[in-house]
C-alpha cells in the first residue's frame, strides 16, 4: 500500500454537520468520547481509511485479523448533525510527516462530507490533577460556547498529534475548529475525565443525546 486508502461506505445526507475527532491518546478520553456519542446517538459507519501512516501491525477481533484504521460515523436529529471519527492508533509521535499526510486526508474527506466544523477531543495530562476541561480554538465563537459551557481556557502550550492538528488543518480550510481537553492525573484510561470532557462537549454544542 503507497497511499491512504478512503473508501466512502455510504453517503449521509448531512446539514453543516460538526466533525468530532475523538482518536487513541491521553487518557483514552477521545476514544471515550467518541463511542459514547456513537452508542447514544445511534450512529452508522459512513467511511473508513487506511494508511500506511499507522502503525505496522494487526488488530485481531474472535480470531479475525485486519489492519488499523479510522472510522467515521454519521448521527442526525441530535440538534445537530455529526460525524464522529475514532480508530485504533495514530502515527507513531515521531514521525510527523505521516501525522500531517494522514490529518490532511481527514480534513479532506470532511471537506467532502460539508463539514462547517471540527472539534478535536482528546486528553491533557496535569499530574496530580484530575478536575476540568480545558479549550483552544481557532473560531472564536465556538470557543466561548465552550467556556460558557465549563471549559477553561488553555494556557500557553502545546496539542500533540490529531486533537490539535485536524482541527488547526480545517481552520485553514475556513472550517470552524477548537480542541477540547479533559484534564487526566494519569495517561491511562480515565473515565472520570472522558465524562467531564462529554459533557463540556454536548452543552457547547447543544447535542442532544
Amino acid at each position: 500500500m503507497e497511499k491512504t486508502l478512503v473508501e466512502i461506505v455510504q453517503k449521509p445526507s448531512l446539514k453543516d454537520p460538526y466533525l468530532i475527532e475523538g482518536l487513541p491518546g491521553i487518557g483514552n478520553v477521545g476514544v471515550n468520547v467518541a463511542k459514547a456519542l456513537i452508542k447514544a446517538l445511534g450512529a452508522k459507519l459512513v467511511a473508513y481509511m487506511i494508511s500506511p501512516f499507522l502503525p505496522d501491525y494487526v488488530v485481531v477481533e474472535d480470531g479475525i485479523c485486519r489492519l488499523p484504521m479510522y472510522r467515521f460515523y454519521a448521527a442526525r436529529g441530535a440538534g445537530l448533525d455529526l460525524v464522529i471519527l475514532t480508530g485504533d492508533a495514530q502515527p507513531p509521535q515521531e514521525e510527523s510527516t505521516a501525522h500531517y499526510e494522514l490529518c490532511e486526508e481527514v480534513v479532506a474527506l470532511a471537506s467532502r462530507l460539508g463539514v462547517k466544523g471540527v472539534v478535536g477531543v482528546g486528553g491533557f495530562l496535569v499530574p496530580g490533577s484530575s478536575d476540568g476541561v480545558l479549550v483552544a480554538y481557532a473560531s472564536e465563537e465556538l470557543g466561548k460556547k465552550f467556556m460558557e459551557a465549563g471549559a477553561k481556557l488553555m494556557p500557553p502550550t502545546r496539542i500533540v498529534g490529531a486533537t490539535g492538528l485536524i482541527p488547526a488543518l480545517a481552520a485553514e480550510r475556513g472550517m470552524e475548529s477548537a480542541c477540547l481537553l479533559g484534564v487526566c492525573s494519569s495517561p491511562v484510561n480515565d473515565r472520570e475525565a472522558s465524562e467531564r470532557t462529554l459533557g463540556v462537549l454536548v452543552r457547547g454544542l447543544g447535542i442532544r443525546l
